[in-house]
């Protein structure tokens, strides 16, 4: 016989023989004693949660009162000083409403576009081509309900380019807030 024709012969054997080994016991009769029978219904997934709302670090505008005390950067309360609506501090306004509605940005933050304490006007103006005059600085939307205020350092309601933002707030369009609050 051919060594070929006795490759074939051996291998027709062993695939015979996986396919008529005996199958793995089915119903409790058939497992071994001690052991459970096991269900998939679907296999595990690689779960990723990401919060994709605008915030700073954990704390998110839009996060309930208290899902901002879990993130650790605040510790008001609704008997926190507010106006009935809402509760704040120098950090963060929340209202009972609209969850965070304000973040101040610490002195070391910066925006994704790298502006942050001590930027100049022209420099924000740079980053945020839209952004306009309000109040004691500049604002600039964002989002479709959330932008910047960066307060400038002029005493005057005229701003220069080398006025320098002395902070940066998060907010959003939606809040029901007093203003001393945002």
């Amino acid at each position: 016989m051919s060594r070929s024709l006795v490759f074939v012969i051996i291998a027709a054997a062993l695939g015979l023989a996986a396919c008529t080994s005996a199958p793995a016991p089915n119903t409790a009769a058939e497992r071994p004693a001690g052991t459970a029978a096991t269900t998939i219904t679907d296999q595990p997934k690689n779960v990723v949660n990401t919060d994709t709302r605008l915030g700073y670090g954990s704390l998110k505008l839009g996060m309930t009162l208290e899902d901002a005390r879990t993130t650790g950067l605040t510790d008001l309360t609704w008997d926190s000083e507010g106006d009935g609506a809402c509760v704040g501090d120098d950090a963060v306004a929340i209202s009972k409403r609209y969850g965070v509605v304000r973040i101040t940005l610490p002195a070391e933050a910066k925006t994704s576009k790298g502006i942050g304490i001590g930027s100049t006007y022209a420099a924000v103006k740079k980053a945020y081509p839209t952004v306009s005059a309000f109040r004691a600085g500049w604002s600039a939307s964002i989002a479709e309900n959330a932008g910047y205020s960066f307060i400038g350092s002029s005493e005057t309601d005229q701003f220069a380019d080398t006025d320098k933002v002395v902070h940066i707030k998060l907010h959003t369009y939606n809040a029901d807030c007093s203003m001393y609050l945002l």
